[in-house]
């Protein structure tokens, strides 16, 4: 069984952040959501759908409660099954590079969990805050 990388954070230099602000609404669902996410990266985007999907419908047919989760081997497990070998090093970049830093996942290695994370929310509230404060 393989077992997912260690998760290491590395500051991100690159990317883009873009969307039309007249398309963002409250009822956007996981697709429409890493659309503004993934906005250049349509593989890292499909990947990041997948997986997400996934955990959020395991976790509920496992009867996890409230915070949805899967381990670590549940995950490897599945990426290997429906990514294949091809796909898994993309899948672990996803995990490690965008949806744990970004606080879409969180990672509780002591655990050996993935849980789906509020965090990215937070952040977003923080930075619009931020924006507001700063536009007076």
């Amino acid at each position: 069984m393989l077992l997912p990388r260690k998760i290491t954070f590395k500051e991100k230099r690159s990317g883009k952040m873009f969307f039309n602000s007249s398309t963002i609404t409250s009822n956007m669902g996981l697709k429409e959501l890493m659309e503004v996410v993934f906005t250049n990266a349509d593989s890292y985007k499909e990947i990041a759908i997948i997986l997400l999907d996934w955990l959020r419908t395991k976790s509920d047919q496992e009867s996890r409660g409230k915070t949805r989760w899967v381990t670590t081997s549940e995950l490897s497990q599945y990426i290997n099954e429906r990514l294949m070998s091809r796909r898994r090093s993309a899948a672990y970049a996803v995990i490690k590079g965008y949806l744990v830093p970004m606080g879409i996942l969180e990672y509780r290695p002591s655990e050996s969990k993935y849980l789906l994370s509020r965090d990215f929310a937070g952040a977003l509230k923080r930075m619009a805050e931020a924006y507001i404060k700063w536009s007076g």
